[in-house]
């Protein structure tokens, strides 16, 4: 079996409780989910699609605020309105989307398909937010600060430390830094090639994930 088969066939059969299991009601995790409604709302996505429906938290949040979005996944029992792999959703809709959001996905395919999965996104929509995990492990404080008439921001002192989180055997092929071809800087460069303008940075609350803004 290829590791692309078996990446697609782990991803299409997980159980639908998994994404609702102890890990997804963690602080970190409910923080990460908070940072991607806060970027996808200034984004002012005016039609969306999302690759990577998991446990709909993002996307249930973004139709009740009224913004149209289309949710696709490989996986059946999640119930995704397109149930295809990347490569395929475009055949699934019938025009590009303002926005595509992709949330901790492409690190479950291999990095030799990174390049392919790139299109596949710049075909589904004009931009583009994408995030990643971090392979390294980070030391540090962030949170909420509030200032006498600043009112609230968040600051982020977390650091990357040389230890990286193993993944051989696990579920994720690659992670951001892992290696030299997946550095962010090599991210960005390979956004850039598709893309006019590239952002990116960790979220603040939770530095496990890497975001890309890309337009």
């Amino acid at each position: 079996m290829t590791d692309m088969a078996r990446g697609t066939e782990r991803e299409r059969d997980l159980a639908r409780e998994v994404y609702f299991s102890d890990g997804y009601f963690s602080m970190p995790q409910l923080c990460s989910f908070a940072h991607q409604l806060n970027f996808i709302h200034a984004m002012r996505p005016k039609s969306a699609i999302e690759i990577g429906l998991g446990n709909g938290f993002v996307s249930t949040y973004l139709r009740r605020a009224g913004v149209p979005i289309i949710t696709a996944d490989i996986n059946p029992a999640l119930e995704p309105d397109i149930c295809a792999p990347l490569a395929e959703v475009r055949n699934h809709i019938a025009q590009p989307a303002d926005l595509v959001i992709c949330c901790e996905v492409l690190e479950h395919m291999p990095l030799a398909d990174l390049d392919a999965n790139l299109d596949h996104l710049r075909g589904l929509g004009e931009r583009l937010f994408l995030t990643l995990p971090n392979s390294h492990r980070s030391w540090g404080v962030s949170g909420l600060a509030f200032l006498p008439k600043l009112g609230g921001g968040l600051f982020d002192l977390n650091f990357n430390i040389p230890w990286k989180r193993p993944i051989a055997g696990g579920p994720h092929f690659w992670e951001v830094g892992h290696s030299a071809a997946c550095t962010r800087a090599a991210i960005v460069k390979r956004l850039r090639a598709r893309y006019t303008t590239v952002r990116s940075g960790r979220f603040a609350l939770n530095p496990y994930h890497v975001w890309f803004i890309c337009e």
